[in-house]
């Protein structure tokens, strides 16, 4: 009996000792952060107020939110270790004692690596407009796929919309092309993010400067060929309807002589059909020709390749002043980074969940509606944030119409 109970206590106490030990392991490690913010320059006794941080963890997709009255409560955060991208948002009142403006503010940075017991980040600041202008409402970058299965490109296209409530002309707008990826993230220097989006392929819509007059709430298609596309494939729609089409390259490039082209600035714009690319909305400055455009923002760049030698390349930069809208596109299994400032754009929407996705085809990112006004008009959502903005992977509006 003796023996027994000294067994059983014996088992009890290795018990308790696996416990405390299975405890210690599922205990998570957790880090002490302190965050400071880099102010937007030229602001003038700037105090931020009303701050939500969201802290999303890179690998398991968990969120830490926190919602803060000052920037002092910044100073001591508890997170788990990890790594995390971190977008914040808030109010800044700036400006003299008898002058004092507000406006919302945002920062964001990715890759913050948390471990150690102790972290100091700093996050840099930029203002932000609500109000918005030209956006894109819908981009149909996948194309379709024939009968017999063969890829089909001639029916991409872009849907602009008005979200003012002002008339607007789409005369002088450019819509360009990113020229790198977002699933390819390099250290290109010099770095002009921070200033101006790296174009590719640049276009501009023709006009005289009111020739093109978009009502408030009303929007327009440019199509890369506006036929009707049904003809060469019936999985396709009719394009005829749009208000603007891109020259392509000679080989693919079907004219509709009854819908102005736009005019090739830099390149033939054939849009990216697993959506690794990033597009904006642009003006250039009044009375700015394309030839002045070009000698005063040529930016040549290089960066190290796979094999570790240098690589030197040339493109076009569109200062981010310039810039009414940003897309960031990508895959989820692909994606790296975005290729515009956080203060263009700090998300990305997508078509297919892996690269080449075979179930992206006649799928298109359409902005979300943020709410109709009395008379009727829509108002769709624009925070900057494509992940928030649109919704991914939607039937192409031209298909719903069939």
């Amino acid at each position: 009996m003796r023996q027994t109970k000294l067994f059983l206590f014996i088992f009890a106490a290795i018990g308790l000792v696996l416990a405390a030990c299975s405890k210690d392991e599922l205990k998570v490690k957790t880090s002490q952060v302190g965050v400071a913010l880099t102010n937007p320059a030229g602001l003038t006794n700037p105090q931020i107020t009303d701050i939500a941080v969201e802290f999303k963890e890179v690998n398991s997709g968990v969120e830490s939110k926190f919602n803060l009255r000052s920037a002092a409560e910044l100073s001591n955060l508890t997170l788990p270790e990890g790594s995390y991208n971190v977008n914040l948002e808030g109010t800044v009142t700036f400006g003299a004692d008898n002058d004092r403006q507000t406006s919302k503010i945002r920062g964001y940075k990715q890759g913050i690596i948390i471990s150690g017991g102790e972290v100091k980040l700093n996050i840099p600041l930029f203002l932000y407009n609500v109000a918005s202008k030209f956006v894109f409402q819908e981009i149909f970058f996948t194309g379709t796929v024939t009968k017999e299965g063969k890829q089909y490109n001639g029916d991409k296209y872009f849907v602009i919309y008005n979200n003012s409530e002002d008339t607007l002309y789409a005369d002088g707008l450019v819509i360009s092309e990113a020229q790198f990826l977002t699933t390819t993230k390099r250290n290109y220097i010099p770095n002009i993010m921070g200033e101006a989006f790296t174009a590719g392929s640049i276009v501009m819509i023709p006009g005289t400067g009111k020739q093109y007059p978009i009502l408030p709430g009303k929007g327009f298609t440019i199509a890369n060929n506006a036929i009707n596309h049904l003809e060469y494939n019936s999985n396709s729609f009719d394009l005829t309807s749009a208000e603007f089409e891109l020259t392509l390259v000679g080989s693919i490039n079907v004219d509709n002589p009854n819908v102005p082209d736009l005019i090739n600035l830099n390149g033939n714009m054939t849009m990216h059909n697993r959506g690794f690319k990033t597009y904006v909305i642009a003006r250039f400055p009044q009375n700015m020709t394309i030839d002045a455009y070009k000698a005063a923002n040529y930016y040549e760049y290089k960066y190290l390749n796979s094999a570790g030698d240098t690589t030197k390349q040339n493109a076009y930069k569109i200062p981010n002043a310039w810039i009414m809208d940003a897309v960031n596109l990508s895959v989820e299994t692909n994606y790296e980074w975005i290729l515009t400032d956080p203060s263009l754009d700090m998300g990305w929407s997508y078509c297919g969940k892996v690269d080449s996705d075979k179930t992206r085809y006649g799928k298109a990112v359409r902005r979300k509606e943020l709410l109709t006004n009395p008379d009727g008009r829509v108002v769709l959502k624009d925070n900057n944030n494509s992940t928030l903005d649109f919704d991914p992977e939607v039937t192409a509006k031209y298909l719903i119409k069939q």
